[in-house]
């Protein structure tokens, strides 16, 4: 099969597209046919080595997965059936063209999406979904999140709209429409926005690290919670009275399957940019990279 694989850690110019044997499911896994993957910054995070696994080179790349059932398990998705799934962190694999799942980290592929759409969803969607749940985020909370426009951002959003909280969100001037189309109260320029005056937030998901996640703790009300992603909780810039955690995203195939009845419903829009042939992984990694995306950037196999 052909896949995308890197021999050792370091810039796109690592990535190579190549010929591999085809995976073998064991017990509690399912072999899908990949038709898209999805590209997260974790995804050339690990090909720099941020994010290492304990296997032996060559690796393969990517966790987002939209294809059609090959192999399956009692009690699983039918052969041929359409699913949408993550792979486990840190052993990527979607970057290829068959890869193996557990039974328990798949959905149904959303109705309405194809499958370069529905690659889009999983971590992205994922980390957003059990950010909203670690916060207790509910009708009336007050949220803002940092990077609306982006791929964990644009689902946080549209998550924390349909719980009824009030929306803040950050993104470049460019996106500020984007973001009253995807229904945040506040839109916010993040190069000009006084975020202050919005608040005091009940929670912040600081999408971005570094300079955000020291300004947050400032913007949330006593009691508040700050979600991070990209890095752990700086404790020397921890406030008294705010609650902090860090969200590494993990595999949820029910939690996939009622993010997939609110697309099919129209409650939530996923936002690709563009989709690229396999062999253009390398550009896909250099345009997520950069940092501008909307939404998500989807390779098509």
């Amino acid at each position: 099969m052909r896949a995308v694989v890197f021999s050792r850690y370091g810039d796109e110019s690592v990535l190579e597209l190549t010929e591999r044997p085809s995976p073998t499911p064991t017990d509690g896994e399912i072999l899908v046919e990949v038709m898209a993957a999805g590209v997260n910054p974790v995804d050339w995070k690990h090909r720099e080595g941020a994010v290492q696994s304990d296997r032996p080179f060559p690796l393969g790349m990517g966790w987002d997965v939209a294809g059609v059932v090959r192999a399956t398990v009692p009690g699983g998705p039918a052969v041929g059936e359409a699913v949408y799934g993550m792979l486990p962190l840190p052993y990527g694999g979607a970057y290829q063209e068959l890869t193996v799942l557990p039974v328990s980290a798949v959905a149904p592929k959303p109705a309405r999406l194809s499958f370069a759409e529905s690659a889009a969803v999983p971590l992205a969607a994922l980390t957003a979904w059990q950010a909203m749940e670690a916060a207790g985020v509910k009708a009336g909370t007050r949220v803002l999140v940092h990077a609306g426009a982006g791929g964990v951002g644009h689902f946080a959003v549209q998550f924390a709209r349909h719980l009824g909280a009030h929306v803040t969100a950050t993104a470049s001037a460019r996106n500020l429409d984007f973001l009253h189309r995807l229904g945040v109260d506040e839109p916010a320029d993040r190069a000009t926005a006084d975020l202050a005056a919005s608040g005091p937030f009940d929670m912040v998901l600081d999408t971005v690290g570094g300079p955000v996640q020291h300004q947050s703790w400032h913007l949330l009300r006593p009691g508040g919670t700050l979600i991070t992603l990209p890095e752990p909780v700086d404790e020397i810039h921890r406030l008294p009275g705010i609650t902090a955690h860090r969200i590494i995203v993990a595999p949820d195939g029910e939690a996939l399957r009622r993010i997939g009845t609110l697309i099919d419903s129209g409650a939530v829009h996923v936002e690709v940019q563009s989709v690229l042939p396999l062999e253009k992984a390398a550009e896909a990694h250099r345009v997520s990279a950069e940092g501008r995306v909307r939404g998500k950037l989807v390779l098509s196999l």
